[in-house]
């Protein structure tokens, strides 16, 4: 196929692919933590991805046999009533070579007030598109879609199966829905998404979010000594926090980058609750390492024990540190793998950009590398957290530009490779 006539078939029906990011905008698929309303949006592709014509399942990652007795499960998510859909279209030769996957779940909406827009518009506005998963993740569901379906339309056949995943759960830790989709559908090569400003993502981060928390020995009628308390936590940590920063320093694909700097971050700290538990203290915190879950859990072990003997003479027990999210573990495939070199030389072609491997923290590309694809990476448009409009930020949104440069990249990647 020439790329030079599919790119301007892109252009041409973009408009498309507008309409097709809006519509998934427009349902709400919010990510609660311990539940999630990604059922509506699951149907809503289940019946795109039929009228496509292709071979389409819609599950729960506990509909896969053993799942919930898995290592890397991650309980008390409602998964009974949250859902994956994968399609596949066959090629010639009916093995599974390629998944293109993207989350369907958003965090939350948040104040409303906070908006400028209606979260759920799905609005065509200044060359951007608007609205709460623009840019985190539905415009990678999008993109698959239109490509899918821009293909099948000229002809196109490719050689092996084209798979296709829009799953649950990624927000706040979860990564249930990824991990089910490549424990379902193993392929040879896997490009996941979700990822930010056309970088590759070949390195995922080990890591979690964790607490610590403790309460007073006696009844107080003040959060003080609690706010003392949490003092003594945070200096303890800073030694752990220390460790971090120094590993990711030290670490080949994380030298040079800013990740390192922010590899342990506070999330909030806390004493009492408005009136309530006043001897009660947390401690949530983020980090991120290349060290194993073990590794971690022994350190946090014998941190505890400092912690727990410096807040007995307070009259303050320690309860202990606990995960507020899945462990992810550290992971990478190599930069110069064919995958991603295919990757680079579709991006060259479609639009002469030059696409550079990187390492990301606590993203999906975690269980994906260690129990998917080895050659796995993420690709992908999103925006930065901290930018106006960014990921998670009010008034979301994505370049239209970007949007389509970024499916004619992915569109000649899959030519290149299958056609």
């Amino acid at each position: 196929m020439d790329i030079k006539k599919l790119c301007s078939a892109i252009e041409d029906k973009k408009e498309e692919l507008y309409e097709l990011l809006c519509s998934l905008i427009h349902i709400n698929s919010e990510n609660y933590g311990s539940y999630g309303k990604e059922k509506e949006c699951a149907e809503y592709i289940k019946k795109l991805c039929i009228e496509l014509g292709l071979e389409t399942e819609m599950y729960s990652p506990l509909d896969l046999e053993g799942y919930a007795d898995h290592p890397d499960h991650l309980g008390g998510r409602g998964l009974e009533n949250r859902y994956n859909v994968t399609a596949r279209w066959k090629g010639i030769e009916n093995e599974d070579a390629l998944m293109l996957m993207g989350h369907s779940d958003t965090v939350r909406i948040g104040d409303i007030a906070n908006w400028s827009i209606s979260p759920l518009v799905g609005e065509v506005r200044d060359g951007k598109i608007w609205g709460r998963g623009a840019c985190d993740d539905k415009y990678a569901l999008a993109t698959a879609l239109f490509i899918i379906k821009l293909l099948r339309d000229t002809g196109f056949v490719p050689k092996k199966n084209i798979l296709f995943t829009a799953y649950c759960d990624e927000e706040h830790g979860g990564s249930n829905g990824a991990l089910a989709t490549v424990l379902r559908y193993p392929t040879e090569r896997i490009v996941n998404m979700d990822c930010k400003n056309f970088e590759i993502w070949h390195c995922a981060s080990g890591g979690m979010e964790a607490n610590y928390r403790y309460h007073t020995e006696k009844n107080v009628d003040s959060a003080a000594l609690a706010a003392k308390a949490s003092v003594v936590v945070m200096e303890e940590l800073e030694a752990f926090a220390k460790r971090r920063r120094e590993e990711l320093s030290n670490n080949k694909f994380y030298e040079g980058t800013i990740i390192p700097d922010t590899s342990f971050r506070y999330m909030h700290v806390k004493a009492g609750d408005n009136g309530a538990d006043l001897g009660v203290g947390e401690v949530l915190f983020l980090m991120y390492t290349d060290k194993t879950k073990e590794e971690i859990m022994e350190e946090l072990a014998a941190l505890d024990k400092t912690i727990s003997e410096k807040l007995r003479p307070m009259g303050i027990i320690g309860d202990g540190f606990t995960p507020h999210t899945r462990f992810f573990h550290y992971a990478y495939s190599d930069p110069d793998n064919d995958s991603i070199r295919d990757m680079q030389a579709a991006a060259l072609e479609a639009s002469g950009r030059t696409l550079t491997p990187c390492a990301s923290c606590l993203s999906d590309l975690s269980v994906i590398l260690k129990y998917g694809a080895k050659n796995a990476f993420g690709f992908g448009i999103g925006r930065d957290f901290n930018a106006y409009g960014g990921a998670h930020q009010p008034d979301e949104y994505i370049e239209c530009d970007k949007l389509v440069e970024y499916a004619k990249i992915i569109a000649t990647y899959v030519v290149k490779y299958l056609g």
